[in-house]
């Protein structure tokens, strides 16, 4: 139940000649309870109750270089095993974990790149089969390419002036040639386009100045006219808000449209959420503590859904069917907690309370859903956590059940 809240009202001394105001005082407070209650839900609701299952448990940490802010994942030397790769802001590198199958990893390989890399993506740029790797690198304004030899290496091809501080970049054909096009999301309120060659070089088409202070950036086909648009969260104190760039088809965008979120809002995952087959939108607000829903109504714009919470601090989300139900689910890392969040959806929009949690290692700043062999196609997490310079490892156990109610 939650806690009652009775407003205050004043006493009124009766006497033969304030009979009438005792009468209207009265009223008045049985009309300010009923407001209460209506607000509040104290007559009618209570807290959800739930137990969830355990999904996941602990099963190895690495040390990776100094103060990582990404991690992800993919086969990076063609052995059918994910590897992991993890941007380490604090040490200039790059770490390189090579999959062992079974949830472990070799050793750490490093790889130097230029100043403070914060955010990377693993695709093949060039078209030659082999995954390759942009990074965005906030110190020194630049966005990297690294072309991968298909043996779990690296060799850095060309690099992109991105005005100032890059922050995340997502990778997608934007005007529909076959080619892999970037989104660069800047931290000086700035969105710039880069238009891939197919060969692993990009050139920029385009630069939007719009919002303040963008976080992430993620594509997909919001409005279904077969075009990719962009979702990007801005996370400056003046906007607090996610903005929709609707595409043209031609690697340009159309003026923004924006929703408001919680504050300071630092990442954003689109997928259909409520099975009506249109994509919605979940937003991570870093001082709110919670997640914010968004519906989509199939033409590129969104209702506002109902909010749910994750611990102290959440930074950044993955989602997935965590349960084996058919319904989607987020794993949220808390930067505050220095935990993960496993919050089970219902299929509808919203999603059961309160989450259950699994301890990290200090500050998580990313986390990735990650299948570690084609034996077992279950997704476990990685978080990277970026106190502690480590990667987390969590591998997933058997549903032992689902949502029971507590009676």
């Amino acid at each position: 139940m939650r806690k009652e809240i009775i407003p205050y009202v004043a006493p009124v001394v009766m006497t033969r000649y304030n009979a009438a105001a005792m009468k209207k005082s009265l009223l008045r407070m049985v009309q300010l309870l009923a407001s209460v209650v209506l607000f509040t839900g104290i007559a009618c609701s209570q807290r959800e109750s739930h137990q969830v299952p355990d999904l996941f448990y602990l099963y190895h940490t690495y040390a990776v270089g100094k103060n990582p802010t990404n991690v992800v994942s993919g086969d990076i030397n063609g052995d059918g095993w994910a590897d992991l790769v993890t941007t380490n802001i604090g040490s200039d590198s790059l770490s390189i974990l090579l999959g062992n199958g079974d949830g472990s990893f070799r050793d750490p390989m490093t790889l130097r790149v230029p100043e403070q890399p914060r955010a990377v993506i693993l695709h093949d740029l060039n078209g030659d089969g082999l995954l390759d790797l942009a990074v965005a690198n906030v110190g020194n304004n630049r966005v990297t390419i690294l072309l991968g030899n298909g043996r779990g290496q690296f060799i850095q091809n060309d690099v992109y002036p991105a005005v100032k501080s890059p922050i995340a970049l997502v990778c997608a054909d934007f005007n529909k040639d076959g080619r892999p096009d970037l989104a660069v999301a800047l931290r000086n309120d700035k969105l710039m386009i880069l238009l891939g060659r197919g060969d692993g070089s990009f050139v920029q088409k385009a630069l939007y100045e719009y919002g303040d202070t963008p976080t992430a950036v993620v594509a997909a086909d919001l409005n279904e006219d077969g075009i990719l648009d962009l979702a990007v969260t801005q996370g400056g104190q003046m906007s607090s808000a996610v903005a929709i760039f609707l595409g043209k088809g031609d690697g340009t965008f159309h003026q923004p449209i924006s929703y408001k979120t919680g504050h300071r809002p630092l990442g954003v995952s689109i997928l259909d959420l409520n099975g009506d087959r249109h994509l919605d939108m979940l937003v991570v607000n870093g001082e709110m503590d919670d997640i914010t829903v968004f519906l989509g109504k199939g033409d590129g714009t969104f209702t506002k859904g109902t909010a749910f919470g994750a611990n102290a601090g959440p930074m950044a989300m993955v989602t997935g069917d965590f349960d084996g139900d058919g319904k989607t689910d987020v794993a949220v890392v808390n930067n505050l907690s220095s935990d993960v969040s496993i919050v089970l959806g219902k299929g509808d929009g919203t999603f059961w309370q309160p989450p259950r949690s699994y301890k990290t290692g200090s500050a998580p700043f990313a986390v990735a859903a990650v299948s570690f062999t084609s034996k077992d196609p279950r997704p476990g997490l990685v978080t990277a956590n970026n106190l502690a310079s480590t990667v987390s490892v969590f591998l997933a156990k058997d549903p032992r059940s689902h949502l029971v109610p507590i009676q």
